[in-house]
């Protein structure tokens, strides 16, 4: 039977926010809520909307890592400009800094990490806590997030 295994714990972690890179918290954060709604000519997406999008991916898989069926959104969040307010605006990324800590938390229980969550199949692999958290989170967020940091390059709102 083959198992697909993540990283160990430590370089989880890394790959999950501690990294030398610039940090999920500092990639969405001060940000005004209009600079996050806005669609920038030729993308798809608002920041707002990445935001949104990751935080349901990551709200999906810890469902499934905590052992709940959970049903995957097929369609991305949508804001227009008006509708995001200061407020909503922070909620949203209260929301995606929780729940990206909880995932977090998972890279200091080793246990947790090899438990298998997918079982192998007669032509697919089973995959661990650990493989789904680097692969489907991990890998995940670090392509979103660097289209955040190119929404903000064209927004002229990074910093130098």
């Amino acid at each position: 039977m083959n198992i697909l295994r993540g990283p160990p714990p430590d370089t989880l972690s890394a790959m999950l926010g501690h990294t030398e890179f610039a940090s999920a918290e500092q990639i969405t954060g001060h940000l005004q809520a209009k600079q996050a709604a806005t669609h920038l000519p030729n993308m798809p997406h608002s920041i707002a909307e990445i935001v949104a999008h990751m935080t349901q991916n990551m709200q999906f898989n810890l469902k499934l890592i905590e052992g709940k069926d959970e049903k995957l959104l097929s369609e991305w969040p949508h804001f227009a400009e008006e509708e995001l307010t200061e407020e909503v605006w922070s909620d949203l990324v209260r929301a995606f800094m929780a729940v990206l800590r909880q995932l977090r938390n998972y890279t200091e229980q080793p246990e947790v990490l090899e438990q298998l969550i997918y079982p192998a199949t007669d032509t697919e692999p089973g995959w661990t806590v650990g493989y789904k958290l680097a692969v489907n989170i991990a890998v995940h967020n670090a392509y979103h997030l660097g289209q955040i940091v190119t929404l903000r390059q064209g927004l002229g709102a990074w910093p130098e």
